[in-house]
C-alpha cells in the first residue's frame, strides 16, 4: 500500500505552488489558498500542509493570528488525514519510511506543535482571566488533546511508532495547564456562554490510560466497549505523589522526563521519582485482563460487526496485594 514518504511527493515545483501561503494580511488569501490545495487533491495537500505548518511555526504572529490561522488549517488537514491510505502492517515490519512515522502522523505532530505554541503565546500576550481570552484558551486546549489523542489511537490501531516527544511533550503540557490553573481561578470556571469546559487532568489521565493499555494489550484498545469506557476510567483514575507509594509492588509508573507511556513495575518501589502512579480503576485492570474482544465496527477488517478474536498477552495486573511481615497490614493498589 502507498505510504506518502519522502520519495512520493510531488515536484518541488509543484509543492512551491501551493504551500507558501501567507498568514499576514486578509484571511480570503488563505482561504483561496485552501480552496486551491483542496482541488489537487490529497497527493498534493498533504505534503503542502506539512510545509504550510512549518512555516507557521517560525512566522511572527500574534497569538490571535495564529489561532485564526490554525482553526482555519483544522478542517481541512483532518479532511486530508482522512484520506490518505494507512500502512500495511500484515508483515508486522517496520514502516520503511523516514523517522518511522507517516504523513499524517507527522501532520497531527505539527498541528500540536502549533497549537502548544499558541498557548504558550497567549498566555503571555492576552489578558489573563478575559472572556475571550479564556475562549481561546478552551479552544486550544481542547484540540491539543484532540489531536494528541488521534496521535496514540493511530499508533495503536496501524502498529507504527510514535514520533519522537509526543509523551514528554504531553508530560510537560498537563504540568503547565496545572499550573496555571493554580496561578489563575478564572482558568476553572465553566464558560458564560454554556459552552462545554475541556478538564485537562481528566483528558491527560484518558491518555494515560489508553497508552498503557496499547502496552498491556494492544488489541483492545481498539474495540468500542474500551474506548466508550475511557472517560469514566479517567475519572476514577488517580496520580499519586511516588513518595507515597514506596514499597508497593506491581505499580504503574508516569516518568514526566522520559519520552514514554506510563509503565509497570512488577518489584517493589524503592526510590522516588519525577513523576506520578497512575492508580488506575480495578474495573479498568480486569478490562484489559478480559481475553476476549470485539473488533471496533467502524474499522473492522473482518466484514463483520462481531468479529470476535482472543488476545494472547498477558500481563501483571496493577494492585497484587502485598502482605507486610513488620505490620501484618495487606495492601492494595486498585482502586
Amino acid at each position: 500500500m502507498l505510504i506518502f514518504d519522502a520519495p512520493s511527493l510531488p515536484s518541488p515545483l509543484t509543492i512551491r505552488e501551493y504551500a507558501r501561503p501567507r498568514f499576514d494580511g486578509s484571511l480570503d488569501k488563505l482561504s483561496d489558498w485552501l480552496t486551491a490545495l483542496r482541488s489537487a487533491g490529497i497527493r498534493h495537500s498533504g505534503p503542502a500542509l506539512i510545509l504550510a505548518l512549518e512555516h507557521l511555526r517560525r512566522a511572527e504572529l500574534s497569538s490571535n493570528r495564529r489561532l485564526s490561522v490554525l482553526s482555519a488549517l483544522k478542517i481541512p488537514l483532518l479532511k486530508t488525514c482522512a484520506g490518505l491510505p494507512k500502512p500495511d502492517f500484515a508483515d508486522a515490519q517496520p514502516l520503511p519510511i523516514p523517522g518511522g512515522v507517516t504523513l499524517e502522523q507527522r501532520l497531527y505532530r505539527l498541528m500540536f506543535i502549533n497549537l502548544n505554541q499558541t498557548l504558550r503565546q497567549l498566555d503571555r500576550q492576552s489578558n489573563p482571566g478575559s472572556e475571550r481570552h479564556e475562549r481561546q484558551r478552551e479552544w486550544a486546549i481542547r484540540n491539543l488533546f484532540r489531536f494528541a489523542s488521534r496521535q496514540l489511537h493511530y499508533a495503536a490501531r496501524w502498529k507504527t511508532r510514535l514520533p519522537l516527544e509526543t509523551w514528554r511533550d504531553l508530560h510537560a503540557l498537563h504540568i503547565d495547564l496545572m499550573t496555571q490553573r493554580l496561578s489563575f481561578t478564572a482558568a476553572t470556571r465553566r464558560s458564560a456562554t454554556g459552552a462545554s469546559w475541556t478538564d485537562p487532568e481528566l483528558e491527560y489521565k484518558q491518555l494515560l490510560l489508553f497508552g498503557l493499555a496499547a502496552q498491556l494489550n494492544e488489541s483492545v484498545v481498539n474495540t468500542d466497549s474500551f474506548l466508550e469506557g475511557l472517560a469514566g476510567w479517567a475519572t476514577q483514575a488517580l496520580l499519586e505523589d511516588p513518595q507515597r507509594m514506596l514499597g508497593r509492588i506491581r505499580l504503574f509508573l508516569v516518568a514526566i522526563s522520559e519520552d514514554e507511556p506510563p509503565r509497570q513495575q512488577a518489584a517493589p518501589l524503592d526510590s522516588t521519582f519525577r513523576g506520578w502512579v497512575l492508580q488506575a480503576p480495578y474495573s479498568f485492570v480486569h478490562r484489559l485482563e478480559n481475553s476476549e474482544y470485539t473488533i471496533a465496527s467502524p474499522r473492522n477488517s473482518c466484514g463483520s460487526n462481531d468479529c470476535r478474536v482472543r488476545s494472547s498477552r498477558t500481563f501483571h495486573p496493577q494492585g497484587d496485594r502485598l502482605s507486610s511481615a513488620r505490620t501484618g497490614r495487606i495492601t492494595s493498589n486498585v482502586l
